[in-house]
């Protein structure tokens, strides 16, 4: 098994288990469950989806990248899940990325590409919306 970010590709009891095999309980999904489980939560606009950072604990909403940044709807909806808006805002958040070397710390989710079966590394959703 290749390992990534110090996890290794495998999967025990429902987690990733790390290189000292411990298991974080990663929540691992097809794409089209992810996004059933974000409108559940949050409602049909992805706008107002909430992730939380794994490394600061920022809640942010893809509306916040909008409001507090010049990027626009499109590029701020793609990047909301994967990067800490301290990337693009200074004081705000922390400058950290899902697909850094890191990860998420097994602290975010696994979201399945359904063209290629290719593993992504996102940050978990907010408990609460914002």
């Amino acid at each position: 098994m290749g390992r990534r970010n110090g996890w290794q590709r495998g999967w025990a009891a429902g987690g990733l288990v790390n290189i000292r095999g411990e298991v974080s309980l990663v929540i691992k999904q097809t794409l089209e469950e992810w996004r059933n489980e974000a409108i559940e939560r949050f409602g049909e606009s992805a706008r107002e989806w909430a992730f939380q950072c794994p490394k600061c604990g920022n809640v942010q909403t893809a509306l916040d990248f909008v409001e507090k940044s010049v990027m626009g709807l499109n590029d701020a909806a793609n990047a909301v899940y994967q990067e800490c808006i301290g990337r693009h805002v200074e004081g705000d958040g922390c400058n950290w990325a899902a697909y850094g070397l890191f990860g998420t710390f097994g602290k975010g989710r696994i979201v399945i590409a359904p063209d290629d079966g290719r593993e992504v590394e996102v940050f978990d959703f907010a408990t609460e919306q914002k």
